[in-house]
Protein backbone atom coordinates (compact mmCIF):
# COMPACT_ATOMS: atom_id res chain seq x y z
CA UNK A 1 0.00 0.00 0.00
CA UNK A 2 1.03 3.08 -0.76
CA UNK A 3 -0.28 6.69 0.69
CA UNK A 4 0.08 10.12 -0.70
CA UNK A 5 -0.26 14.11 1.29
CA UNK A 6 -1.72 13.38 4.93
CA UNK A 7 -3.57 15.92 6.37
CA UNK A 8 -5.23 15.28 9.87
CA UNK A 9 -7.12 17.33 11.92
CA UNK A 10 -8.36 16.51 15.72
CA UNK A 11 -12.08 16.58 16.36
CA UNK A 12 -11.77 17.27 20.05
CA UNK A 13 -15.85 17.10 20.17
CA UNK A 14 -15.62 13.32 20.17
CA UNK A 15 -11.80 13.20 20.78
CA UNK A 16 -10.89 11.11 17.42
CA UNK A 17 -8.96 12.00 14.40
CA UNK A 18 -9.55 13.21 10.91
CA UNK A 19 -6.82 11.53 8.77
CA UNK A 20 -7.03 12.16 4.73
CA UNK A 21 -5.19 10.43 2.69
CA UNK A 22 -4.70 9.49 -1.35
CA UNK A 23 -4.35 5.41 -2.56
CA UNK A 24 -4.77 3.54 -5.04
CA UNK A 25 -8.60 2.46 -6.10
CA UNK A 26 -6.67 -1.48 -6.29
CA UNK A 27 -4.75 -0.47 -2.99
CA UNK A 28 -8.41 0.82 -1.02
CA UNK A 29 -10.34 -2.21 -2.52
CA UNK A 30 -7.48 -4.88 -1.11
CA UNK A 31 -8.02 -2.86 1.92
CA UNK A 32 -11.28 -2.90 2.36
CA UNK A 33 -11.90 -6.52 0.98
CA UNK A 34 -10.95 -7.84 4.65
CA UNK A 35 -14.49 -6.24 5.66
CA UNK A 36 -15.73 -8.17 2.69
CA UNK A 37 -15.12 -10.97 3.51
CA UNK A 38 -16.05 -10.86 7.09
CA UNK A 39 -19.68 -12.07 7.38
CA UNK A 40 -21.27 -8.64 8.86
CA UNK A 41 -19.28 -7.20 5.81
CA UNK A 42 -20.32 -4.36 3.34
CA UNK A 43 -22.02 -6.77 1.37
CA UNK A 44 -24.00 -8.31 3.65
CA UNK A 45 -25.07 -5.24 5.48
CA UNK A 46 -26.12 -3.47 2.22
CA UNK A 47 -26.82 -5.09 -0.98
CA UNK A 48 -26.16 -2.58 -3.69
CA UNK A 49 -29.39 -0.15 -4.11
CA UNK A 50 -31.59 -1.45 -6.53
CA UNK A 51 -34.22 1.47 -7.38
CA UNK A 52 -34.43 2.10 -11.22
CA UNK A 53 -32.72 5.64 -10.34
CA UNK A 54 -30.23 3.96 -7.97
CA UNK A 55 -28.91 1.79 -10.36
CA UNK A 56 -28.71 4.92 -12.89
CA UNK A 57 -26.91 6.73 -10.88
CA UNK A 58 -24.15 4.02 -10.02
CA UNK A 59 -23.97 3.32 -13.91
CA UNK A 60 -23.34 6.70 -14.28
CA UNK A 61 -20.67 6.76 -11.58
CA UNK A 62 -18.87 3.58 -13.00
CA UNK A 63 -18.51 5.70 -16.48
CA UNK A 64 -17.46 8.82 -14.44
CA UNK A 65 -14.98 6.59 -12.86
CA UNK A 66 -13.29 5.06 -15.40
CA UNK A 67 -13.19 8.54 -17.08
CA UNK A 68 -11.40 9.69 -14.05
CA UNK A 69 -13.81 11.83 -12.05
CA UNK A 70 -12.98 12.47 -8.46
CA UNK A 71 -15.01 10.70 -6.01
CA UNK A 72 -15.94 12.66 -2.65
CA UNK A 73 -13.47 10.97 0.04
CA UNK A 74 -14.73 7.64 1.34
CA UNK A 75 -15.11 7.40 5.34
CA UNK A 76 -13.57 4.68 7.41
CA UNK A 77 -13.47 4.16 10.99
CA UNK A 78 -10.71 2.77 12.78
CA UNK A 79 -10.27 1.90 16.52
CA UNK A 80 -6.59 1.56 17.77
CA UNK A 81 -4.68 1.45 21.09
CA UNK A 82 -4.48 4.20 23.29
CA UNK A 83 -0.26 4.30 22.10
CA UNK A 84 -1.36 4.30 18.56
CA UNK A 85 -3.48 6.76 19.33
CA UNK A 86 -1.46 9.49 20.85
CA UNK A 87 0.92 8.89 18.15
CA UNK A 88 -1.29 10.21 15.09
CA UNK A 89 -0.66 14.11 15.83
CA UNK A 90 2.96 13.52 14.14
CA UNK A 91 2.86 10.19 12.67
CA UNK A 92 4.60 9.62 9.07
CA UNK A 93 3.03 8.08 6.39
CA UNK A 94 5.44 5.05 6.10
CA UNK A 95 4.39 4.58 10.55
CA UNK A 96 0.66 5.22 9.27
CA UNK A 97 0.48 2.35 6.85
CA UNK A 98 1.54 0.46 9.49
CA UNK A 99 -1.55 1.17 11.79
CA UNK A 100 -3.73 0.76 8.95
CA UNK A 101 -2.66 -3.00 8.07
CA UNK A 102 -2.87 -4.37 11.16
CA UNK A 103 -6.37 -3.44 12.74
CA UNK A 104 -7.25 -6.23 15.30
CA UNK A 105 -10.26 -8.36 13.35
CA UNK A 106 -13.68 -5.95 13.28
CA UNK A 107 -11.24 -2.58 14.18
CA UNK A 108 -11.38 -1.60 10.63
CA UNK A 109 -15.52 -0.35 9.29
CA UNK A 110 -16.66 1.84 6.15
CA UNK A 111 -18.88 4.40 7.64
CA UNK A 112 -19.72 6.30 4.46
CA UNK A 113 -19.21 5.15 0.96
CA UNK A 114 -21.01 1.40 0.76
CA UNK A 115 -22.50 2.86 -2.72
CA UNK A 116 -19.15 4.35 -4.11
CA UNK A 117 -17.08 1.33 -2.64
CA UNK A 118 -19.76 -1.05 -4.93
CA UNK A 119 -19.02 1.21 -7.92
CA UNK A 120 -15.19 1.28 -7.95
CA UNK A 121 -15.58 -2.37 -7.60
CA UNK A 122 -17.99 -2.38 -10.86
CA UNK A 123 -15.36 -0.40 -12.28
CA UNK A 124 -12.09 -1.89 -11.94
CA UNK A 125 -14.08 -4.89 -13.23
CA UNK A 126 -14.83 -2.87 -16.16
CA UNK A 127 -11.32 -2.24 -16.78
CA UNK A 128 -10.95 1.07 -15.00
CA UNK A 129 -7.33 2.27 -14.14
CA UNK A 130 -6.55 0.86 -10.69
CA UNK A 131 -3.97 3.10 -9.71
CA UNK A 132 -6.16 6.17 -10.08
CA UNK A 133 -6.29 8.26 -6.74
CA UNK A 134 -9.13 8.53 -4.67
CA UNK A 135 -9.40 9.89 -1.63
CA UNK A 136 -10.05 7.96 2.00
CA UNK A 137 -10.78 9.47 5.45
CA UNK A 138 -9.70 7.17 8.42
CA UNK A 139 -11.64 8.61 11.75
CA UNK A 140 -9.36 7.24 14.16
CA UNK A 141 -10.23 6.58 17.74
CA UNK A 142 -9.88 4.51 20.75
CA UNK A 143 -13.77 4.34 21.28
CA UNK A 144 -16.53 2.92 19.14
CA UNK A 145 -19.28 5.73 20.33
CA UNK A 146 -17.20 8.50 18.12
CA UNK A 147 -17.35 6.23 15.31
CA UNK A 148 -21.22 5.51 15.56
CA UNK A 149 -21.52 9.41 16.95
CA UNK A 150 -19.88 10.49 13.33
CA UNK A 151 -21.25 7.71 11.23
CA UNK A 152 -24.89 8.92 12.66
CA UNK A 153 -24.23 12.73 11.93
CA UNK A 154 -23.48 11.56 8.29
CA UNK A 155 -26.43 10.24 7.50
CA UNK A 156 -28.66 11.91 9.43
CA UNK A 157 -31.03 13.94 6.77
CA UNK A 158 -30.42 11.68 4.12
CA UNK A 159 -31.69 8.66 2.30
CA UNK A 160 -30.23 6.64 5.00
CA UNK A 161 -29.72 2.98 6.15
CA UNK A 162 -32.19 2.92 8.93
CA UNK A 163 -30.72 2.56 12.25
CA UNK A 164 -30.41 -1.18 12.89
CA UNK A 165 -28.55 -1.28 9.61
CA UNK A 166 -25.87 1.17 10.89
CA UNK A 167 -25.48 0.01 13.63
CA UNK A 168 -24.67 -3.34 12.50
CA UNK A 169 -21.95 -2.23 10.06
CA UNK A 170 -19.64 -1.22 13.16
CA UNK A 171 -21.34 -4.07 15.35
CA UNK A 172 -18.18 -6.27 14.86
CA UNK A 173 -16.24 -3.83 16.75
CA UNK A 174 -18.74 -3.59 19.27
CA UNK A 175 -18.41 -7.26 19.91
CA UNK A 176 -14.55 -7.01 20.42
CA UNK A 177 -15.16 -4.64 22.77
CA UNK A 178 -17.71 -6.59 25.06
CA UNK A 179 -15.64 -9.57 24.63
CA UNK A 180 -12.75 -7.63 26.58
CA UNK A 181 -15.38 -5.24 29.14
CA UNK A 182 -17.56 -8.06 29.31
CA UNK A 183 -15.62 -11.40 29.71
CA UNK A 184 -18.30 -13.34 31.41
CA UNK A 185 -20.20 -13.06 28.69
CA UNK A 186 -20.38 -15.78 25.73
CA UNK A 187 -21.87 -14.45 22.75
CA UNK A 188 -22.89 -16.61 19.67
CA UNK A 189 -23.88 -16.24 16.24
CA UNK A 190 -25.96 -17.32 13.72
CA UNK A 191 -23.33 -20.10 12.09
CA UNK A 192 -22.97 -21.69 16.01
CA UNK A 193 -25.18 -23.36 17.68
CA UNK A 194 -28.19 -21.45 18.87
CA UNK A 195 -28.81 -23.27 22.04
CA UNK A 196 -28.86 -21.53 25.07
CA UNK A 197 -27.19 -24.05 28.00
CA UNK A 198 -26.24 -21.57 31.02
CA UNK A 199 -26.92 -17.97 32.40
CA UNK A 200 -24.70 -15.27 30.44
CA UNK A 201 -25.20 -17.15 26.45
CA UNK A 202 -26.58 -14.73 24.15
CA UNK A 203 -26.97 -14.67 20.33
CA UNK A 204 -25.10 -11.61 18.59
CA UNK A 205 -28.25 -10.16 16.81
CA UNK A 206 -30.19 -9.68 20.17
CA UNK A 207 -27.44 -7.27 21.47
CA UNK A 208 -27.58 -5.42 18.91
CA UNK A 209 -31.22 -5.07 19.70
CA UNK A 210 -30.00 -4.32 23.49
CA UNK A 211 -28.27 -1.53 21.96
CA UNK A 212 -30.86 -0.01 19.99
CA UNK A 213 -32.90 0.27 23.63
CA UNK A 214 -30.16 1.39 25.60
CA UNK A 215 -29.15 3.95 23.29
CA UNK A 216 -32.89 5.45 22.50
CA UNK A 217 -33.91 4.50 26.28
CA UNK A 218 -37.15 3.10 24.50
CA UNK A 219 -38.06 -0.75 25.35
CA UNK A 220 -39.21 -0.82 21.43
CA UNK A 221 -37.30 0.76 18.27
CA UNK A 222 -39.79 0.84 15.44
CA UNK A 223 -36.98 0.77 12.55
CA UNK A 224 -40.13 -0.09 10.28
CA UNK A 225 -40.98 3.58 10.31
CA UNK A 226 -38.94 6.24 8.97
CA UNK A 227 -40.06 8.76 11.13
CA UNK A 228 -39.39 7.00 14.82
CA UNK A 229 -36.28 5.73 13.37
CA UNK A 230 -35.37 9.28 12.92
CA UNK A 231 -36.51 10.04 16.26
CA UNK A 232 -34.55 7.74 17.88
CA UNK A 233 -31.59 8.47 15.78
CA UNK A 234 -31.36 11.92 17.65
CA UNK A 235 -31.91 10.25 20.65
CA UNK A 236 -28.88 8.13 19.57
CA UNK A 237 -26.55 11.24 18.52
CA UNK A 238 -27.13 12.83 22.00
CA UNK A 239 -25.93 10.04 23.82
CA UNK A 240 -23.61 8.62 21.80
CA UNK A 241 -21.98 12.18 22.48
CA UNK A 242 -21.18 11.05 25.93
CA UNK A 243 -17.64 10.27 26.48
CA UNK A 244 -19.20 7.39 29.17
CA UNK A 245 -21.36 5.69 27.24
CA UNK A 246 -19.92 2.87 25.66
CA UNK A 247 -18.78 2.20 29.17
CA UNK A 248 -22.21 2.24 30.66
CA UNK A 249 -23.64 0.49 27.98
CA UNK A 250 -20.62 -2.49 28.77
CA UNK A 251 -20.98 -2.03 32.78
CA UNK A 252 -25.22 -2.74 32.03
CA UNK A 253 -24.35 -6.24 29.32
CA UNK A 254 -22.01 -7.09 32.41
CA UNK A 255 -24.62 -6.69 35.41
CA UNK A 256 -27.34 -8.53 33.17
CA UNK A 257 -25.11 -11.03 32.76
CA UNK A 258 -23.97 -11.40 36.47
CA UNK A 259 -27.74 -11.48 37.45
CA UNK A 260 -28.63 -13.64 35.07
CA UNK A 261 -25.79 -16.09 35.55
CA UNK A 262 -27.23 -16.44 39.50
CA UNK A 263 -30.41 -16.65 38.70
CA UNK A 264 -29.47 -19.66 36.39
CA UNK A 265 -28.53 -21.40 39.62
CA UNK A 266 -32.16 -21.78 40.13
CA UNK A 267 -33.97 -25.40 39.26
CA UNK A 268 -37.77 -25.67 39.70
CA UNK A 269 -38.94 -29.41 41.08
CA UNK A 270 -41.86 -28.18 38.75
CA UNK A 271 -41.86 -27.80 35.53
CA UNK A 272 -44.93 -26.08 34.47
CA UNK A 273 -45.02 -22.65 33.65
CA UNK A 274 -43.08 -20.70 30.79
CA UNK A 275 -40.86 -19.53 33.32
CA UNK A 276 -40.07 -22.34 35.80
CA UNK A 277 -36.07 -22.37 35.87
CA UNK A 278 -33.93 -19.45 36.33
CA UNK A 279 -32.57 -19.82 33.23
CA UNK A 280 -35.64 -18.97 31.47
CA UNK A 281 -36.35 -15.78 32.36
CA UNK A 282 -33.32 -14.12 30.44
CA UNK A 283 -33.84 -16.47 28.17
CA UNK A 284 -36.64 -14.24 26.86
CA UNK A 285 -35.04 -11.46 24.74
CA UNK A 286 -38.10 -8.92 26.20
CA UNK A 287 -36.87 -9.62 29.52
CA UNK A 288 -32.98 -8.59 28.22
CA UNK A 289 -34.42 -5.08 26.82
CA UNK A 290 -36.38 -4.56 29.60
CA UNK A 291 -33.66 -4.95 31.77
CA UNK A 292 -31.02 -2.82 29.50
CA UNK A 293 -33.65 -0.16 28.93
CA UNK A 294 -34.54 0.05 32.67
CA UNK A 295 -30.93 1.00 33.63
CA UNK A 296 -30.40 3.33 30.29
CA UNK A 297 -33.54 5.38 32.06
CA UNK A 298 -32.71 5.25 35.52
CA UNK A 299 -29.01 6.99 34.48
CA UNK A 300 -30.08 8.65 30.81
CA UNK A 301 -33.60 9.82 31.74
CA UNK A 302 -36.63 9.43 29.98
CA UNK A 303 -36.07 10.20 25.67
CA UNK A 304 -36.04 14.23 25.65
CA UNK A 305 -34.54 14.12 28.96
CA UNK A 306 -31.19 15.90 28.82
CA UNK A 307 -29.04 15.66 32.28
CA UNK A 308 -25.78 17.11 33.10
CA UNK A 309 -22.21 15.01 32.62
CA UNK A 310 -22.44 15.31 36.25
CA UNK A 311 -25.55 14.14 36.69
CA UNK A 312 -25.36 10.84 34.52
CA UNK A 313 -21.68 10.18 36.51
CA UNK A 314 -23.86 9.79 40.06
CA UNK A 315 -26.59 8.10 38.47
CA UNK A 316 -24.51 6.07 36.98
CA UNK A 317 -22.20 4.78 40.76
CA UNK A 318 -26.22 4.90 42.15
CA UNK A 319 -27.25 2.51 39.99
CA UNK A 320 -24.64 -0.13 39.05
CA UNK A 321 -24.36 -0.03 43.22
CA UNK A 322 -27.83 -1.11 43.13
CA UNK A 323 -27.03 -3.73 40.71
CA UNK A 324 -24.00 -5.19 42.59
CA UNK A 325 -26.06 -5.37 45.47
CA UNK A 326 -28.48 -7.56 43.94
CA UNK A 327 -25.92 -9.80 42.42
CA UNK A 328 -24.26 -9.98 46.21
CA UNK A 329 -27.79 -10.89 47.27
CA UNK A 330 -28.62 -13.51 44.79
CA UNK A 331 -25.02 -15.38 44.92
CA UNK A 332 -25.91 -15.87 48.63
CA UNK A 333 -29.36 -17.75 47.90
CA UNK A 334 -29.22 -21.34 48.02
CA UNK A 335 -32.02 -22.73 45.18
CA UNK A 336 -35.17 -22.57 47.43
CA UNK A 337 -34.34 -19.54 48.32
CA UNK A 338 -33.62 -18.19 44.85
CA UNK A 339 -36.87 -20.03 43.94
CA UNK A 340 -39.22 -17.33 46.44
CA UNK A 341 -37.11 -14.45 45.36
CA UNK A 342 -37.82 -14.76 41.86
CA UNK A 343 -41.38 -15.77 41.82
CA UNK A 344 -41.38 -17.13 38.77
CA UNK A 345 -44.89 -18.68 39.12
CA UNK A 346 -46.48 -14.80 39.41
CA UNK A 347 -44.51 -14.07 36.53
CA UNK A 348 -45.87 -16.38 34.27
CA UNK A 349 -49.47 -16.05 35.60
CA UNK A 350 -48.64 -11.97 34.94
CA UNK A 351 -47.49 -12.95 31.69
CA UNK A 352 -50.10 -15.20 30.42
CA UNK A 353 -52.79 -12.24 29.69
CA UNK A 354 -54.07 -12.13 26.03
CA UNK A 355 -52.45 -9.27 24.20
CA UNK A 356 -52.90 -8.72 20.17
CA UNK A 357 -49.20 -7.33 20.80
CA UNK A 358 -47.32 -9.79 23.38
CA UNK A 359 -44.23 -8.70 22.27
CA UNK A 360 -44.70 -5.03 22.85
CA UNK A 361 -46.82 -5.58 26.37
CA UNK A 362 -43.76 -8.28 27.21
CA UNK A 363 -41.27 -5.07 26.75
CA UNK A 364 -43.23 -2.50 28.71
CA UNK A 365 -43.89 -5.01 31.40
CA UNK A 366 -40.40 -6.30 32.31
CA UNK A 367 -39.37 -2.14 31.85
CA UNK A 368 -41.51 -1.34 34.46
CA UNK A 369 -40.44 -4.44 36.45
CA UNK A 370 -36.75 -3.92 36.50
CA UNK A 371 -36.97 0.24 37.06
CA UNK A 372 -38.46 -1.07 40.04
CA UNK A 373 -36.21 -3.89 40.95
CA UNK A 374 -33.04 -0.82 40.86
CA UNK A 375 -35.18 1.55 42.47
CA UNK A 376 -36.21 -1.21 45.61
CA UNK A 377 -32.51 -2.85 45.35
CA UNK A 378 -31.27 -2.39 49.11
CA UNK A 379 -35.06 -3.17 50.02
CA UNK A 380 -36.43 -6.16 48.28
CA UNK A 381 -36.63 -9.71 49.28
CA UNK A 382 -39.08 -10.73 46.74
CA UNK A 383 -39.31 -9.91 42.75
CA UNK A 384 -43.42 -10.16 43.64
CA UNK A 385 -43.32 -6.17 44.16
CA UNK A 386 -41.53 -6.15 40.45
CA UNK A 387 -44.27 -8.62 39.09
CA UNK A 388 -47.02 -6.61 40.58
CA UNK A 389 -45.58 -2.76 39.54
CA UNK A 390 -47.20 -3.11 35.99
Amino acid sequence: MQLNNISRLKDTRTNCFSVIVEMTIIDYIELINKIYLEKGGIKGQREPLKSSSAMRIRKQMVKDIKSGTILPPIVLGLIVNKDEFMEIPTIDLENLINIINAPVEGNLTIIDGMQRTTALNEAIDEGANQHQLIRVEFWISTKLNSLIYRMLILNTGQVPWNLRRQIETVFSTMINEISVAVPEMEVYTVDEPSRRTKGGQYHANDLIELYLAFGGRKEKVDTKERLADEFTRLDFIEATENPTFSDIFYNSLKSLTLIDIEISRYQSPINEHRFSNGIELFKSQPARVGFITAIAKSIYGRPGVERTQEEIEYLKIKIFGSLETIIEKLHKYENEQLGTFLSLNLLSEKLSVKSSRVGDFEREFFTKSFEVLIEEAKNINSMDVCWLSY
